[in-house]
């Protein structure tokens, strides 16, 4: 699937839904084909995509490295 922002980090838009892995909470998150940056955990797919799209809420509003 292709992201509309593209990863944060290497700015590929190619990314896939993963399971987390332990240490982190059981969930979902989108995963970078291209550099394996992952997003942040949450419970379905649409939030998982929202939340790679979005960033997270910090104390100043949406938070995400662009």
């Amino acid at each position: 699937m292709k992201s509309e922002k593209g990863c944060p980090f290497c700015r590929e838009d190619v990314i896939q839904i993963v399971k987390s892995a332990p240490p982190a909470s059981e969930g979902l998150q989108v995963e970078c084909d291209n550099c394996g940056a992952r997003g942040p955990v949450y419970e379905n797919k649409e939030e998982a995509i929202a939340g790679w799209e979005l960033g997270i809420f910090g104390e100043e509003g949406r938070l995400r490295r662009s």
